[in-house]
């Protein structure tokens, strides 16, 4: 099928001093990429950064601690809210809600799912990531 999934979710970026920042992330896949969710972090429309992610290990994320060096996730029940903590670069810890993160992965597991993962040009895919720099 090859449909390009986007969804708005909203985040939360948290300072060293404890204060919240509420940014709203751009949630984009691409079959064409199928092992990575892009996320654009924006404020005031303007996009700030944009990392492109494991699909699985946000998954994975949400059940138990993943990654090492620049980006680590963990899950976290703040109250009664169930949360994935991301951090960035040792730096920059954010945190989402994870229904609102899973359903968006579920619908990228209904477009290709898990094992199922194909590049099929990948020096055209190569080519097009490089030159987005």
């Amino acid at each position: 099928m090859n449909t390009v999934l986007r969804d708005k979710v909203f985040m939360r970026l948290l300072s060293p001093d404890g204060h919240e920042l509420p940014v709203l992330s751009h949630l984009t896949y691409d079959p064409r990429d199928p092992y990575a969710v892009t996320v654009g972090f924006t404020h005031g429309g303007f996009v700030y950064a944009e990392w492109r992610l494991d699909r699985d290990m946000l998954r994975d994320g949400m059940a138990h601690p993943v990654g090492e060096g620049d980006v680590t996730m963990w899950p976290v029940l703040n109250g009664t809210r169930e949360e994935l903590r991301i951090e960035l670069l040792n730096t920059a810890v954010f945190t989402v809600w994870a229904p609102s993160l899973w359903r968006f992965l579920r619908k990228t597991y209904e477009e290709v799912p898990a094992g199922r993962e194909r590049v099929e040009d990948l020096d055209a895919f190569l080519e097009e990531l490089l030159a987005a720099g």
